[in-house]
């Protein structure tokens, strides 16, 4: 959504859920507003006056000025309505500054406000009466220690140091705010965008449970992802997540598996990280896909996007080389796939088409790109994709074939360059040609197809893997991260076939 689009606000006479004025408020006060550069004041400011079509009201007991605007001594001052808070001041004014908040009669707020229930002592005391306070009043707030939050699609931002989220189909909750933001930033750099993002702080209000219940009936939300470390309410989570799951798929990456880590998660946000075997045991009997970092969470993600869920765990492989193929079956097998052997059919198939030094069992290994001026391997790769022994395939290089015959044209002066580049040419047109191919045949057989790219990084893309990812099939640096997708995806699909 461009930033200058009319904002579509939720009517006064329907019935509006307390976070819809988290993420769409028509009306937001800023309490600790400020000029001065490098304070969040100064940062949420500059990020919620890109909005010409919400009403910013900064308040700042010194300036009579913030940012071209009117500032308020106290938010009861502002004139009208406000539906939304920031609060950023310091911990023991919370209490204070909330109390002010239900005078004006906010209806939600954002406690970006530290060194609460974290720091422990005092701090937890002056959480509990924040909390009291609000709670008594009617508000629902995110944090207190969080780092703020976004709505791609209502272009509502009050994250203070990161750049606009790129809009999209997940959502991302996160009990970390800077690495949270790391994961949005890492998304958005794979070209992934978001609907909406929270750094959720320490939960002292508004807990994880919330906000998945939440996205759960957001039509902008395709999948809900979360880094985690503790759960408030973990029976409640249960049976969220397992009626979510069947309709959307929940990712999380969860922290805190080891002593160390627990700890530093009770100081980090004050979250108890509890016992990771039943995590893990609650994220299998949900369908959560469990992830171990923000790379496998968005392979994942791309994945579910774009391709169906395999009926199965069988395998076909169709490699550029014999090695790789070797790597890519042991990564299938190390997470529990299986490499069936093909049909006959099939590989009388494979056999008609290769030279006979070519492997034609599974893996099969094609080594000649190019037979008599044609790209053998979409042929061999429709084959597999038919094989009614398998559920999902993988492609190891041979994407790009023009781009190596290019590269060896400007180092061979002795050839004809005019029959070489014609070649190129075709090469070209053909491999252009059978990746949008591809697309038909995953969806016209209802399996999954991943590619593997073969080519280091020194060498550019060729083009074709654009058009690989525009056509909604991903492209993984390697065997392993191929295979774990695969492995997700299987799980899933096994996971929503047994609560049919």
């Amino acid at each position: 959504m461009e930033k200058n689009m009319k904002v579509d606000y939720v009517e006064e006479s329907s019935v509006i859920d307390p976070l819809d004025y988290i993420f769409n408020p028509r009306s937001v006060a800023v309490i600790g507003a400020s000029n001065k550069i490098g304070t969040w004041g100064f940062g949420v400011m500059g990020r919620l006056i890109d909005n010409p079509e919400r009403k910013v009201y900064p308040v700042n007991l010194k300036a009579s000025e913030i940012m071209g605007l009117k500032a308020y001594r106290n938010i009861t001052e502002i004139p009208g309505p406000i539906e939304f808070a920031v609060i950023s001041v310091p911990p023991e004014k919370t209490p204070e500054i909330m109390r002010d908040c239900v005078k004006k009669g906010v209806k939600a707020a954002l406690v970006i406000s530290g060194g609460l229930a974290e720091s422990g002592g005092e701090g937890v005391k002056i959480e509990e009466e924040l909390v009291d306070i609000a709670k008594k009043g009617g508000i629902r707030f995110i944090g207190p220690n969080s780092m703020g939050h976004a709505d791609a699609y209502s272009s509502f931002s009050t994250l203070a140091w990161m750049e606009e989220v790129k809009s999209g189909p997940v959502a991302f909750l996160s009990q970390s705010g800077t690495y949270g933001q790391r994961v949005v930033r890492t998304g958005m750099h794979r070209g992934i965008g978001f609907s909406k993002f929270v750094s959720n702080g320490n939960e002292a209000d508004l807990h994880l449970e919330d906000y998945v219940e939440y996205l759960a009936n957001d039509e902008e939300t395709k999948i809900i992802a979360a880094y985690l470390e503790g759960l408030r309410e973990g029976r409640r989570f249960f049976q969220l997540a397992k009626d979510i799951t069947r309709k959307k798929p929940i990712i999380i990456m969860k922290a805190g598996a080891t002593e160390g880590s627990a700890k530093a998660a009770k100081s980090h946000t004050a979250s108890l990280a509890g016992s990771d075997i039943i995590y893990d045991a609650m994220f299998k009997q949900t369908g959560i896909i469990r992830v171990d970092d923000e790379e496998e969470m968005f392979d994942v993600g791309e994945a579910l996007l774009s391709l169906p869920l395999p009926k199965g765990k069988r395998v076909g492989i169709l490699t550029e080389g014999g090695g790789i193929g070797v790597v890519m079956a042991e990564a299938c097998e190390k997470v529990g796939l299986e490499l069936p052997s093909f049909s006959p059919n099939t590989t009388e198939k494979l056999k008609s088409m290769l030279p006979s030094r070519c492997s034609h069992a599974n893996p099969t290994d094609i080594t000649d790109l190019v037979t008599s001026g044609n790209l053998i391997l979409f042929s061999c790769l429709w084959a597999i994709l038919e094989d009614p022994n398998i559920d999902a395939a993988v492609l190891l290089g041979g994407i790009g074939a023009s781009v190596y015959f290019s590269t060896m044209l400007n180092n061979l002066s002795f050839v004809d360059t005019g029959e070489f580049e014609q070649m190129i040419a075709s090469l070209k047109e053909q491999e252009e040609k059978n990746v949008k191919l591809m697309r038909e045949k995953v969806d016209e057989l209802q399996k999954p197809l991943v590619y593997v790219n073969l080519m280091p990084r020194v060498v550019a893309e060729p083009e074709s893997f654009d058009l690989l990812r525009q056509r909604g099939i991903p492209v993984y640096p390697n065997p392993r991260r191929a295979s774990r997708v695969l492995r997700h995806l299987v799980r899933y699909g096994e996971y929503l076939r047994g609560v049919e």
